[in-house]
């Protein structure tokens, strides 16, 4: 578990909560299963690196590898709450629950939603058929696939959503209740090695010229995620810098939309998808920008090539 923020009154809100803190606030936790908990760091979420979700990970599969756990619940700040689920579905390939969940509340607040997120994704966690759903997020008793879920709003209770399915099921009077089980994408074994390689996610923004593609073109960047306009265009001004970086590294068409999947054979135009697949990008399927790099990364740490990576980016 990750460490979970308080009020101060003078400075706003810091991360300041350890995991026992978090669940000594639960009514009723300790009666729905025998919890062992642990704070890996005081660490807003906006702080948090590939590096820590690669540890997670390793724990999480050393523990249900020596059968020390039958479920997971991890807690942490919602910034990039959706991003640290997805990682850990991409790593993770294990029958047992791992639930992420946070709060968009802070605790010192009337209305302060944490407890209620901990106990129901305590709930999921403790019922062996979430673990078939891959990793998943809780929020607001609505359970998310990590594929899927998206933060849609800076402070509402209800900001985590799906938009393209929906939930995969909900919690009700404190039971899992899954209407769907989603088709699990690719899986990537835990990267061991330390260094990072660089990848840049770039979204096409009305007028732009493509400079910030030019300044990538002569830096040390690996691969680059575009997130696009609508299913998958982009300005004819990009063009000629594409066509150098698709000689360079692996670049991923996405979209800004943030829901659809991009197409592949609509729109022939210059710079519409069927000009820019023949020119080298891979459509990131139904995967949005923030997503699609996290898996292309991940890709690019496994030493995957071009065909590969498209395959992963296939489902």
């Amino acid at each position: 578990m990750k460490a979970a923020s308080a009020q101060r009154p003078s400075s706003g809100v810091v991360p300041a909560l350890d995991a026992d803190a978090l669940c000594r606030a639960v009514p009723g936790l300790d009666r729905l299963a025998r919890l062992t908990t642990r704070t890996d760091g005081m660490i807003a979420s906006g702080n948090l690196t590939l590096q820590h979700g690669f540890d997670l990970a390793t724990e999480i599969k050393t523990a249900a590898d020596n059968n020390a756990a039958d479920g997971f619940v991890i807690i942490q700040g919602t910034d990039t709450l959706e991003e640290m689920a997805f990682l850990l579905d991409c790593l993770l390939d294990i029958e047992l629950p791992v639930v992420v969940t946070g709060a968009m509340r802070p605790p010192a607040v009337a209305g302060a939603d944490g407890p209620a997120n901990i106990l129901a994704a305590v709930s999921c966690a403790a019922d062996r058929s979430t673990g078939l759903a891959g990793v998943v997020v809780v929020m607001n008793d609505d359970i998310h696939s990590a594929a899927f879920v998206t933060k849609a709003h800076t402070g509402n209770i209800a900001a985590f959503r799906s938009p393209d399915g929906g939930p995969l099921g909900r919690v009700v009077e404190g039971k899992v209740q899954l209407f769907s089980i989603p088709v699990q994408g690719p899986k990537i074994s835990i990267p061991k090695q330390k260094n990072m390689p660089r990848t840049a996610l770039v979204k096409a923004t009305l007028g732009d010229d493509g400079h910030l593609l030019g300044l990538l073109e002569n830096s040390d960047c690996q691969g680059l995620v575009i997130e696009a306009f609508g299913a998958g265009h982009l300005p004819e001004a990009y063009l000629d810098i594409l066509d150098r970086l698709t000689r360079k590294m692996p670049v991923i068409l996405s979209s800004r939309v943030g829901a659809g999947h991009i197409f592949r054979h609509t729109y022939g135009y210059p710079g519409a998808e069927i000009d820019l697949i023949r020119r080298g990008l891979i459509p990131s399927g139904r995967l949005d920008g923030p997503k699609a790099r996290i898996l292309l990364t991940l890709m690019i740490m496994s030493g995957a090539g071009r065909d590969e990576i498209k395959k992963a980016f296939a489902y």
